[in-house]
């Protein structure tokens, strides 16, 4: 599997993720690096939800 596949294939695995998903996550995480990737991941979550409120708007 080439790199572009692979990034594909992580992007449709984030998409699997609800925000509850990543805040469970986040509270089983053992170090603050991995803390700051799931929070950062939520955030993503969450932008997106915004963007389609909005645009529903």
């Amino acid at each position: 599997m080439g790199k572009t596949d692979e990034r594909n294939d992580l992007y449709e695995q984030f998409l699997k993720y609800s925000y509850y998903d990543l805040k469970e996550m986040f509270k089983k995480a053992k170090t603050k690096e991995e803390k700051d990737f799931y929070i950062a991941l939520s955030d993503i979550v969450i932008q997106k939800k915004q963007e389609r409120v909005i645009g529903e708007k």
